[in-house]
């Protein structure tokens, strides 16, 4: 008798299951075609338009505030702003794309450019346009994303001092504006492409 009741209830809680599964891959898909809605020929023209990022193995994510990241093969990201007619947004200053330079996983470049692709700089900040990274301690860099990886990032490091990633900032033509080692917490921000103009 215990062993029927017991069959019973599985049997009840497998049915309810199987009624609730449609419900929530019908919910999954509907989120996931939220995330790649737009025009993606479109988007890929746009990404033409900065002729250093190649296209080549592209994928693309549309994320609900209308921004979109093209991801090539070889991990570098390639980011802009859309609004709902899928027409172009700037950033401050006139920006309109970021392109994410990375290597092996790691961030080593980025450069933002105006509407048609010309490299561009934040008037704001002495028309900073491209940032380059160099690790100069590998080992220490691991042992430091560890911890901010644990915490989310949500953690300072003041470790400037220790010499793990060295930074150059340039202007839109090139010039050095300034160079200097920086924090594990600032790199780690940069990795994790969390720079927006």
């Amino acid at each position: 008798m215990k062993n029927d009741i017991k069959h019973k209830k599985s049997m009840k809680n497998i049915s309810f299951n199987l009624f609730l599964l449609p419900v929530a891959l019908l919910m999954l898909f509907t989120a996931y075609g939220n995330l790649k809605a737009g025009d993606n020929g479109k988007y890929m023209g746009y990404a033409l338009k900065v002729n250093e990022f190649d296209t080549a193995g592209s994928r693309i994510t549309v994320l609900s505030d209308g921004e979109v990241n093209i991801i090539n093969s070889g991990g570098s990201i390639l980011r802009f702003r859309v609004n709902k007619d899928d027409e172009l947004r700037t950033y401050h200053c006139g920006i309109v794309f970021i392109h994410y330079i990375f290597n092996n996983g790691w961030i080593n470049k980025y450069k933002t450019f105006d509407i048609n692709g010309s490299l561009k700089g934040d008037d704001e900040f002495e028309d900073l346009a491209i940032v380059e990274y160099e690790i100069r301690k590998m080992n220490l860099l691991h042992a430091k994303f560890e911890v901010l990886n644990e915490a989310d990032g949500n953690i300072e490091m003041k470790d400037a001092k220790d010499e793990i990633v060295y930074m150059k900032a340039y202007d839109s033509k090139n010039r050095l504006i300034k160079e200097n080692y920086i924090s594990t917490k600032e790199y780690w921000m940069a990795n994790n492409v969390l720079y927006k103009p």
